[in-house]
């Protein structure tokens, strides 16, 4: 039980961190292109965690190298199409339809992990859920591609979730999110010429940005993510993250003036009941068993 509400808590801390984000890569985007914003972004991120990981001496596999690319690539769909959708839409907007990656995880646990969440995650799921629905629908201008954009980037963070529970195991955490952050600034390069996507103004205030979202955003809080994560539960996990969302909104309208109505803060009080609901210790309605 503690060691799953001390992970809990350095989750909650990472949406913490990477809720800082949203506004700040709005910002960004005015002077770089999307995929090398995220190239140099995940680039600086992956020396930081190269030289953490060299201190470590902790040796590296064929097994390290596969896995963590598949974790990496989930990683560069969600970041990208998140950045693109930044674009079009509005930082708060973004973070809210980000939050509905929390809908999809155990959508995907029955497929991919072979098992039924028990029945108070599917009620905290429902109530993010609905959460995010009123965060995002009231007063917002209608629906657009930016918006599109970040609910593709829902799923696939959704799919990174419950293969970082798949695939992570102990003791490998760091190792793990270095290669993730590597295949992440690798695709991003590449991309950034496949797309001719290369606009690139350098200002004081990018590399502010950078230098903040490589450090924290990127090494310290994907380096929490995949530390932690395989501590508790995907479900648990993607009910933490619907806070994200929350943090993302309070720092939009402290750094770009984004505001909420009542409607929006009535849907962040049902995000923080799911995730209580989500945490109540009860006997499973199916059996903890593969799928058949």
């Amino acid at each position: 039980m503690r060691r799953n509400i001390q992970a809990d808590l350095w989750l909650l801390f990472a949406c913490l961190i990477w809720g800082t984000s949203f506004p700040l890569v709005k910002i960004a985007l005015k002077q770089a292109s999307p995929f090398l914003f995220l190239a140099f972004r995940f680039g600086l991120g992956t020396l930081l965690m190269t030289a953490l990981v060299l201190t470590r001496r902790e040796p590296f596999s064929v097994s390290h190298v596969s896995r963590g690319s598949v974790l990496g690539f989930f990683m560069f769909l969600g970041m990208i199409l998140q950045t693109l959708g930044l674009k079009y839409t509005t930082a708060s907007r973004s973070g809210f339809i980000t939050g509905l990656a929390v809908v999809f995880v155990p959508l995907f646990s029955v497929i991919l992990l072979q098992r039924f969440p028990v029945w108070n995650a599917w009620a905290g799921v429902s109530l993010a859920a609905a959460g995010v629905f009123l965060l995002t629908s009231p007063g917002s201008g209608g629906w657009n591609r930016g918006d599109t954009f970040t609910l593709l980037c829902a799923v696939s963070f959704a799919f990174q979730i419950l293969m970082i529970e798949k695939l992570v195991r102990p003791g490998e955490s760091f190792r793990m999110a270095l290669i993730m952050m590597a295949v992440t600034a690798l695709l991003s390069f590449v991309s950034s010429f496949l797309f001719n996507s290369r606009m690139l103004k350098v200002t004081a205030s990018l590399v502010a940005i950078l230098v903040y979202t490589s450090i924290f955003c990127t090494a310290f809080a994907f380096t929490i993510q995949t530390l932690w994560q395989p501590r508790t539960t995907a479900v648990a996990a993607g009910i933490i993250y619907t806070m994200e969302p929350v943090f993302a909104a309070l720092f939009a309208f402290f750094i770009l003036g984004d505001t909420l109505n009542g409607a929006a803060w009535f849907g962040c009080g049902c995000i923080l009941l799911g995730m209580l609901i989500s945490e109540v210790k009860q006997k499973p309605v199916f059996p903890s068993q593969p799928v058949s």
